[in-house]
């Protein structure tokens, strides 16, 4: 065989093993995974429940799908248990109010390595009023994975300064509230520390970085449910130095204006 035939038939051996290669590999990955819906909700005759995202959230899409197979479980767990729960009240001479669930989630800031979301969740099952809880996720957006809120701070930080910053805080908006003094002491309710509470990050006015965290809280965790709910900023100038190495550049600048947090 001629020099140059045995170079082509070498060259279209190597394209063969190329392409088979390639083709094997799409196979190991298999079909891009569909994107979860912005929305769900089940209206049946014993409970309400919706559960709602951003549009944002979609850049996300293996954290919005783990929040949306998760949402859905929960509420259809629900409205599952109001129906025997209803069933049970009316055998008994009861008649219960239909019950209902919310979910609503946010994502209020992101930054190069970080972004977050909180959801509010309202839900009544009877009682006098309904109730109501937060949810929170810090997100790293290059490992693709939700990190435990400890994880944002640096080893061994000592945090009571911000922890004390934090108590002032919340003592002033009741006193504002109750437009009179008011120390969380008076309340029978204790200072919450920042590292344990539902904590969210708020956009800064420098672009693209992170200004504040914003602890929340929901009626009854800091204060009585008469009060509401409590979203108190710590600014970024106030963590300066206790933010983990990994994101400490991702805070900067003042914290944007902030909005009132929702009636309870």
């Amino acid at each position: 065989m001629r020099p140059h035939l045995l170079i082509t038939v070498a060259l279209c051996a190597l394209t063969l093993i190329s392409c088979s290669r390639k083709d094997e590999a799409h196979k190991d990955e298999g079909p891009p995974v569909a994107a979860a819906p912005l929305s769900f909700s089940r209206p049946t005759p014993d409970a309400e429940v919706a559960l709602t995202f951003p549009e944002t959230v979609r850049a996300f899409p293996e954290l919005h799908n783990r929040l949306y197979a998760e949402g859905q479980g929960d509420l259809n767990a629900f409205v599952d248990q109001a129906a025997r729960d209803r069933k049970e009240l009316s055998a008994a001479g009861s008649e219960a109010p239909p019950y209902f669930r919310s979910i609503t989630w946010t994502l209020p800031a992101q930054s190069e390595h970080l972004a977050s979301l909180y959801a509010e969740q309202s839900e009544f099952t009877g009682g006098a009023h309904p109730n109501a809880s937060y949810q929170t996720v810090l997100w790293d957006k290059a490992a693709k994975q939700a990190i435990d809120a400890h994880l944002l701070f640096a080893p061994n930080a000592d945090l009571s300064h911000a922890d004390a910053f934090l108590c002032r805080q919340i003592e002033a908006e009741r006193s504002r509230r109750n437009e009179t003094p008011t120390t969380q002491t008076a309340t029978g309710f204790t200072c919450p520390k920042l590292i344990d509470s539902h904590l969210a990050l708020v956009p800064s006015t420098t672009s693209g970085k992170i200004g504040a965290v914003e602890a929340l809280f929901a009626p009854y965790e800091v204060g009585p449910y008469a009060e509401g709910a409590y979203q108190i900023r710590v600014p970024q100038a106030v963590l300066r130095g206790l933010i983990s190495p990994a994101y400490a550049a991702d805070f900067a600048g003042e914290p944007v204006a902030a909005t009132a947090p929702s009636a309870p």
